[in-house]
């Protein structure tokens, strides 16, 4: 487990790093300032990142991706067990219903042919 989040941090830092280097070499080098030079240095650590992090971006998307399985299957399994206790009352409900009434007629109902009327 501390291994992958290891990947995570170390991944999540050097980009960080890549980004502000980036921003320090456009801002002692070029006369881009503001904005554009952070959009610029986001654009060209993006690119040294696809290029050179590979290895530590499958790393980290394995950790995520373990992560997400867990969670997901954390999540069905409290989904089934919500759904077995949902269904448990209304099986009773049913059973009892059909032990009062076992012609399965509602309150009101005459249990004669339709359109006919007894009164």
């Amino acid at each position: 487990m501390k291994n992958k989040s290891v990947a995570w941090v170390s991944y999540t830092t050097i980009r960080l790093a890549l980004v502000v280097l980036v921003w320090l070499a456009l801002q002692l080098f070029t006369p881009l300032r503001g904005l554009l030079a952070v959009a610029l240095a986001l654009l060209i650590s993006a690119l040294f990142s696809i290029l050179f992090l590979s290895k530590q971006r499958d790393a980290m998307s394995e950790s995520m991706f373990g992560f997400f399985r867990r969670l997901n299957e954390r999540i069905d399994a409290s989904a089934a067990k919500e759904d077995y206790l949902d269904a448990e009352p209304q099986a009773q409900h049913d059973a009892i219903d059909q032990q009062e009434n076992p012609a399965g007629l509602e309150d009101g109902d005459q249990g004669g042919p339709a359109g006919t009327s007894t009164n």
